[in-house]
């Protein structure tokens, strides 16, 4: 199951609670593969990666983490997994 980090948010404050229980802001939840969530397209939710890319401008040089934001901008967001295709023939 992916694993989402909650990211509390427009205010960065916001809990959410997944199957009974309460994650609070940088908590991680896993949520089943495949399955769309409204929490994920509102922005309570960002996919956690363990293989972290570090992010390059257009000249190839890492981008710098800017300590005034909240947000890492020294790494760039993994994709979300295509979701499982089912069935047969």
């Amino acid at each position: 199951m992916p694993r989402y980090v909650v990211t509390g948010g427009a205010d960065g404050v916001s809990g959410i609670e997944v199957a009974g229980k309460r994650y609070e802001p940088g908590e991680v939840v896993e949520i089943a593969a495949g399955k769309k969530d409204w929490r994920i397209d509102a922005g309570y939710l960002e996919l956690e990666s363990a293989n972290k890319k570090r992010a390059r401008d257009d000249n190839g040089h890492f981008v710098a983490d800017d300590p005034a934001t909240p947000e890492n901008e020294a790494f760039e967001p993994e994709p979300e997994p295509a979701p499982k295709k089912t069935g047969g023939k």
